[in-house]
Order: structure tokens, then C-alpha cells, then sequence
């Protein structure tokens, strides 16, 4: 059978101590539930969890630690992917912005209707991705707190992340304002004629703020999950306390997460068709950023959405599949 050629391979992939620890049982596990190249790919990704020792439970046995572990990446996931999805988001403002497509979502109700879809899902997918994720964030900071404040400062990563991105865009609008002027970049861009190499510059450095802080911000909420080792925790409040399986309640606002950006990529796909068929000028165009072809840069946006979109709904799956046994 193939699963006994490969399970000693897939067993070798876990660290040492990993396998002394669990790899008893964990052989035992492939003899039931390897099946598909799905199942494959799952271990090899629950190897890098254990390298990266995201399993770092102590007395418990390996399938509640599994089961954790993969609601944690999913977790991870689902926030890796939204990030993405806000990158190719940006690129879509900055498609519209200073373009003929402007004035006609004024007059356009199902174009206007698309773009107000795209805006409505991101506030939702922003607000569930904070929901889900605030019970995580207590206990990482109620366990920092009594850790002599270890791990505290990787929360403040993302906040950091954010306010980096907000001094530069504010520094942008400065120029723009021409309160300070660097030679090479104009405060006002020509519709016409190359983008000047000055200002390509200046957003170059805008995107790579943003994607710099995203990499960091994901890098530190991946460290933030790995520290909690139980599924739950109680929480006091004004009138009681509530107990909450943090990472099982983080699933529905995964879920919803999820939905939210399958729903803007279905309405940037309306979007697009509805502003270029009414405006095929613009499809020709260079308005797309950096003066790029608008046909090169909207469709490398709706790449990155799906492979963002897909990438969250098989996190979803993970985490689907671990909360069985929860």
C-alpha cells in the first residue's frame, strides 16, 4: 500500500523529540486517516507546526494537541490570507482613484451598487477577524502580564505595523499639499505622459511599508497563537464570568471572514466587467499603478483575491476537520 511506503517518510518530516513524544501514536493516526493528497498536505503542514513548536502541550496526548494546533493555523491562516486580500483591496482604490470610473459609479447604480458591496465586505471581514480574535488576544496578554510581561510586545507589532503605514501615508498627502517638496516627485500627476520615476518611487515605498508590516504582523500573531497551549478560558466580567473555547469560537468569525472575501471577489469581478465594458478606453489605459497597463494590474488583483480566498477556505477545512473530535 502507498501509506506504508510513505508513513515512514511523513514520520521523519516531525522533529526528534517530536516523534520520541508522539510518533507512536501518530503512525497509528495514518494507518486511519490517510487517504487523499489532501490528507498528505496536511501532514506535512502539521510538520512544520511541530518544527515551529506550535505543539508544545504538556501532558496531553497528541490528537488534542493536533486538533489545537490546526484550529490555530486556521486561525493563522484566515488572517494571512486577509492581509493579501487588503493588498490587492489597495491596488483596487488606487485602479479607480484619479480614472473616468470615478464620475460614472456617481451615475452608475449597479456600478455604484459593486463598489459599496467591495467597501460593505471588507468592514465586515475587518470586524470579524477583531471578534474572532479578541478572547486569544486576553489570554496572551493576561498570560504576558503574569509572565512578567513576556510576549507583551509582540501585540503591539501589528498596532506598530499600522501606525508605520499611517505616518507614510500622511507624509504622502503632505507632498501632495506641497508642504514638503522633494525633487523628482510632483505633488500633481499628469493624466498624460509617463508617471514621473520620483513618484513611482514614492508608492513603491507606500506598498513596501505596507507589505513589510503585514509580513512582521503575521509573523508576530504566529508566535502570539503558538503560546496558549488549552482550547479555553474564563473570563471575568462586571456580572459573572464566561468560559470561552477561544479557538473554537474564533472559527465562526474565520467562517464569516472567509465569506466576506469570496462575496468582494464576486463583486470587484462585476465590478470590472461593468466599468470596462461602459468604459473600454480605460481597459487600454495605464491606469493601473506605477503607470502599469490597467489590464495587467486588475487582473493580477483578482489573482491575488482568489489565491487569498482560496488560501482562507482551506484553512477553513483544516479547522473544520479539527473541530470534530472537539
Amino acid at each position: 500500500m502507498i501509506t506504508n511506503r510513505i508513513k515512514p517518510w511523513l514520520t521523519r518530516l516531525y522533529p526528534r523529540a517530536w516523534r520520541a513524544r508522539y510518533g507512536a501514536e501518530f503512525e497509528a493516526l495514518l494507518e486511519q486517516c490517510l487517504h487523499s493528497p489532501l490528507d498528505v498536505l496536511d501532514v506535512f503542514l502539521g510538520a512544520i507546526d511541530a518544527h515551529l513548536l506550535l505543539l508544545n502541550g504538556d501532558n496531553v496526548n497528541w490528537r488534542i494537541m493536533n486538533m489545537l494546533n490546526k484550529l490555530r493555523t486556521t486561525l493563522l491562516i484566515v488572517f494571512a490570507a486577509t492581509i493579501g486580500f487588503i493588498v490587492a483591496g489597495i491596488g483596487l482604490v488606487g485602479l479607480a482613484d484619479d480614472s473616468p470610473m470615478v464620475p460614472l459609479m456617481k451615475t452608475n447604480t449597479a456600478l455604484s451598487a459593486a463598489w459599496t458591496t467591495i467597501q460593505a465586505g471588507a468592514v465586515v471581514a475587518l470586524l470579524a477577524v477583531v471578534i474572532g480574535g479578541l478572547p486569544l488576544a486576553l489570554t496572551v496578554i493576561r498570560r504576558a502580564l503574569s509572565d512578567g510581561h513576556r510576549g507583551l510586545g509582540l501585540l503591539l507589532v501589528p498596532i506598530f505595523a499600522f501606525l508605520a503605514v499611517i505616518l507614510y501615508v500622511a507624509f504622502i498627502f503632505a507632498v501632495a499639499r506641497q508642504w514638503i517638496h522633494i525633487p523628482g516627485v510632483f505633488p500633481v500627476v499628469p493624466t498624460t505622459g509617463a508617471f514621473p520615476p520620483g513618484n513611482r518611487l514614492l508608492l513603491a515605498g507606500l506598498m513596501a511599508v505596507f507589505i513589510l508590516g503585514a509580513i512582521a504582523s503575521t509573523a508576530a500573531v504566529w508566535k502570539v497563537i503558538s503560546k496558549p497551549d488549552v482550547e479555553q478560558e474564563t473570563f471575568r466580567f462586571l456580572r459573572g464570568t464566561a468560559t470561552v473555547r477561544i479557538y473554537s469560537f474564533a472559527f465562526l468569525p474565520a467562517v464569516i471572514t472567509a465569506s466576506a472575501m469570496l462575496v468582494m471577489l464576486a463583486a470587484t469581478v462585476a465590478w470590472g466587467w461593468m466599468a470596462f465594458s461602459a468604459l473600454p478606453q480605460v481597459l487600454a489605459g495605464n491606469y493601473g499603478s506605477w503607470g502599469m497597463s490597467t489590464r495587467l494590474w486588475y487582473f493580477t488583483i483578482l489573482a491575488v483575491m482568489a489565491l487569498s480566498t482560496a488560501a482562507a477556505f482551506f484553512g477553513l477545512a483544516r479547522g473544520r476537520a479539527a473541530r470534530q473530535p472537539a
